[in-house]
């Protein structure tokens, strides 16, 4: 007869294995362990984001001016991404790593503060909804920061508390404050005030110690940046243009008001909810279940503290894409774990019906479930349509058309910086006017060059093709098409911030089909 717990046990014995398995059996290993199963094998394979198109080539080349990364610079980013990448040998997989690490350091100390701030179980639930969240899960699998943010913010968090209470912690807070403000120098002002909460716990030689540990650890990152980038003055102009380019439509403050305030919360409120997701009745009950407990143990003013700075910035100042959220996010998720906690049985029924439906969100959800012209969800059919956008179009191109012979008009031209430098692309913003050219540009298919293509990389750019131009035509192959013209000598290409289009010759040349 066969005791399969004995034959289990033998094999346990054998050496390494059993060290493994406490590892991977410890709530530590156990998370890192869910974070790399989850997240791996499920990643995007091309760059996903313009942004992430700019910390790919900071990897090879820091230059703010050049937007290698974009302005505030990102610099330990940038440096943890070099060190990923002589791991993994590309950027993509480099920086998805990072991102993976982040979740996972994350997902170990929201599970830490819910055992300190709340109940035991209540770290398990914070985690576990922290990991299941369709929005965490989205940017656990590309190329972008926001999950490796999230990890820094909520050491500073859990290390700010433990300081609050008088351990001496002061040095390591002071070194993670000026580590997360060296991974995204926004953190400087978001967690200010937490780190200063932190300090309050502390006697005053303390503080002082603390203060000189954060400005020389913050200055190992700070001086490089600014030599890096021509020097304070240099570091500044470039500030003060990329911030008249993005605040002029969302600074509350400025021309635009109201109109500001209310882009910025149609993107904040809907961006946070979809966050939150299946946690969000369990955060009504943990809300309720505080309002009714008082203020116990629980740290309201660290808790406030969080996340104010970052939820004023986002409604008054500026919101962008929907990473953003994962400053605060964790904060709410804790809630809603306390909820689950404290409601027995049915708490956990309702926090496991949470997670299978951000689980199901991620995973099986299309990316627009009301149709193409619905809400658009960020899950892993968007990761999958994006990767199969970027390979079938770069495949076409160089399948049909040489680049010595191609002129490529694009809206998402930084894509072309790192997977098709050998082309020449005109520049032409489908949103955002800036990415025009200022003047009409013209260019002449030289008679001796034999025929050409021009080929627009977006199928959306079609409805700027100028009246009087040589009618466009579908290209198609490798399981796409994209619209454009056969360009012959003689032909004048014409692009402008009015729009663009394929002209007859001075000589009368006529269209090709």
């Amino acid at each position: 007869m066969i005791y399969w717990h004995q034959i289990a046990a033998g094999v346990l014995r054998l050496p390494g294995l059993s060290t493994l398995w406490r590892w991977a059996t410890h709530p530590v290993g156990a998370l890192i362990a869910l974070t790399i199963i989850s997240r791996w094998p499920l990643r995007g394979q091309w760059l996903y984001h313009w942004d992430s198109v700019n910390f790919a080539l900071a990897l090879d080349a820091f230059d703010v001016a050049r937007g290698q990364p974009h302005i505030p610079g990102y610099p330990l980013y940038v440096g943890l991404g070099r060190v990923s990448r002589w791991i993994f040998g590309d950027p993509q997989t480099a920086l998805v790593a990072l991102s993976v690490a982040g979740t996972a350091l994350a997902a170990i100390l929201i599970d830490q503060l819910g055992k300190e701030w709340l109940e035991p179980q209540a770290g398990t639930w914070a985690a576990a909804f922290w990991l299941s969240s369709p929005l965490v899960w989205f940017y656990g699998e590309i190329a972008l920061p926001h999950v490796l943010d999230a990890g820094f913010i909520l050491l500073v968090v859990w290390l700010a508390w433990r300081c609050a209470r008088g351990e001496r912690l002061h040095r390591p807070l002071a070194l993670a404050f000026a580590a997360s403000g060296g991974l995204r120098p926004q953190n400087l002002l978001f967690l200010g005030p937490v780190f200063l909460w932190g300090l309050v716990g502390q006697p005053w030689r303390r503080r002082m110690e603390s203060l000189v540990w954060l400005s020389g650890a913050t200055l190992l990152w700070l001086i490089p940046l600014l030599v890096l980038t021509g020097g304070p003055a240099r570091y500044l102009e470039i500030s003060r243009a990329y911030n008249a380019h993005f605040l002029s439509s969302t600074l509350v403050f400025g021309p635009h008001g109201l109109t500001a305030l209310q882009r910025n919360l149609s993107k904040l409120l809907p961006y946070t909810a979809y966050g939150i997701a299946g946690a969000g009745l369990a955060l009504g009950m943990g809300l309720w279940r505080l309002r009714q407990a008082g203020l116990g143990r629980f740290p309201w003013i660290g808790w406030f503290l969080w996340i104010t700075p970052s939820l004023m910035f986002y409604t008054l100042i500026h919101m962008g894409q929907q990473g953003l959220v994962l400053v605060f996010l964790p904060a709410l998720l804790l809630l809603a774990a306390h909820g689950v906690a404290r409601h027995g049985a049915w708490g956990r029924w309702l926090g496991a019906a949470g997670v299978a439906l951000n689980a199901a969100i991620f995973l099986l959800a299309p990316e627009y479930p009301l149709g193409p012209e619905g809400i658009r969800l960020l899950n892993r059919s968007t990761i999958q349509h994006h990767d199969a956008w970027l390979s079938g179009r770069f495949a076409l191109l160089r399948h049909q058309f040489p680049p010595d012979q191609t002129l490529v008009v694009a809206s998402q031209w930084r894509f072309f910086d790192i997977y098709g430098p050998e082309y020449r692309v005109l520049r032409f913003g489908l949103e955002d006017p800036s990415e025009r050219p200022r003047v009409n540009q013209m260019v002449t298919r030289p008679k001796g060059d034999g025929m050409g293509w021009v080929v627009l990389f977006e199928p959306e750019l079609t409805r700027w093709v100028r009246p009087g131009s040589c009618p466009w035509r579908w290209f198609e192959g490798e399981g796409v098409r994209l619209p454009g013209w056969r360009w012959p000598p003689g032909a004048v290409w014409v692009h402008g911030p009015e729009g663009f289009g394929l002209m007859g010759g001075a000589q009368g040349e006529a269209c090709v089909p």
